[in-house]
């Protein structure tokens, strides 16, 4: 489902609301001046609670910048537009993006392959555009969420840990989208190496919401541990499945929705998740993840909690605009997207409380240099291991 390809960038690091804001020298500019950004993301249909979170953390982020007076003086105008999870809708609104709003930045697509749709588009008008999931590199593509095509070594290092073995025997079960796809590809090749058997790979349709027939190779594998990566509904699903059958081993989540808020309906003992961000702690001291968490309260619809702080893409969408925001800092006004890119290949941020590190470079355009490793009971998480990405 989300995240896939390689090609990064490099911000430097913005603290308080003040470095964030980007604010200019010399006052605010007039409204006509207004830098425009696009977001081009599943706001209906089966994808929109993963679409929806990502747009809410950019337009925190625009909104927290606007009342501080912009990047170098001048505003973000920001048109959210929404294409419904239709491939069509993604290419149609990329070309209106670009053509008639004229931005120089567009985020969003959740799927895989509405990122793929579009990208012509903002390969021909040099536009860079930030998705939830990538597919297939490209030279204005960057990630916005994780990429799944590195989830097996993270994957495998857990089964290790959680199944006290050297040699685990797993379970694994996949989406049918491009990016699980690309894990499967990964976890098949890299099994071996890592001494990992995989007793059984079970490719998943996305909008199947029947799940007998994996759960039933699932159990019959006997795996010392399984490998999920589904949306949280589909893991909900297959975890209940399995463990109604008796199964015991432990279950470790990995996907690019982020939605590990959603697993707050279950008080499973052996639940683990991979998230490429830290889970936000609403209590938290430190300064970006209170900067995150002030940004971020107007759009939350059920009131403050770690699990509504965690549920989806907020802190994807916002990280990654504030590392948009930072590059446009140096690029100045007006910012063309192809200097807009040039910038952001040389921007990297560490925000504490959120992600250690997030860079995107000339040669990479994938950000998250880490995978973290959670215990979930419920509403209670805990983190077990900080994991390096494949390549990294």
């Amino acid at each position: 489902m989300m995240g896939m390809p390689r090609t990064p960038l490099r911000v430097l690091a913005a603290g308080a609301v003040t470095a964030l804001a980007l604010t200019a020298c010399g006052g605010p500019a007039p409204d006509g001046d207004a830098y425009k950004w696009g977001v081009n993301s599943e706001l209906s249909g089966v994808m929109s609670p993963f679409g929806a979170t990502a747009a809410d953390g950019v337009a925190a982020y625009v909104d927290q910048v606007n009342a501080n007076g912009g990047i170098n003086g001048h505003k973000i105008e920001l048109k959210t537009l929404d294409n419904a999870g239709d491939q069509s809708r993604a290419a149609a609104n990329a070309t209106q993006l670009a053509t008639v709003d004229k931005v120089n930045a567009i985020f969003g697509n959740a799927l895989s392959a509405n990122c793929s749709a579009a990208q012509p588009v903002v390969e021909r008008y040099e536009i860079p555009q930030a998705c939830l999931s990538v597919a297939e590199p490209g030279p204005y593509a960057f990630n916005l969420g994780p990429d799944l095509a590195q989830g097996a070594d993270p994957l495998f290092a857990s089964a290790r840990k959680l199944a006290g073995k050297a040699d685990p025997k797993v379970a694994f079960a996949h989406l049918n989208t491009l990016t699980g796809i690309a894990l499967a590809k990964s976890v098949k090749e890299k099994a071996g190496a890592a001494g990992v058997t995989v007793a059984t790979s079970q490719q998943i349709d996305l909008k199947s919401t029947d799940v007998s027939g994996p759960v039933a190779r699932i159990v019959a594998s006997q795996p010392d541990a399984v490998l999920l990566s589904n949306t949280s509904t589909g893991l909900l699903n297959i975890l209940k499945g399995v463990r109604a059958a008796g199964l015991k081993a432990p279950v470790i989540w990995l996907d690019g929705t982020g939605q590990i808020g959603a697993l707050a309906q279950t008080t499973d003992n052996d639940l683990h998740a991979l998230s490429v961000w830290q889970l936000v702690d609403p209590a938290s001291t430190q300064a970006d993840a209170k900067e995150f968490i002030s940004a971020i309260t107007p759009k939350l619809k059920k009131g403050m909690s770690a699990t509504a702080l965690n549920d989806g893409q907020f802190v994807g969408g916002y990280v990654t605009a504030r590392a948009f925001g930072e590059a446009m800092k140096t690029c100045g006004h007006p910012c063309s997207g192809a200097k807009l890119k040039t910038e952001l290949e040389k921007t990297r941020l560490s925000l504490p409380g959120l992600v250690s590190s997030f860079s995107y470079t000339a040669d990479d355009h994938y950000p998250y240099e880490n995978w973290y490793l959670y215990d979930v009971k419920g509403t209670s998480t805990s983190l077990l291991e900080t994991l390096p990405a494949s390549g990294s």
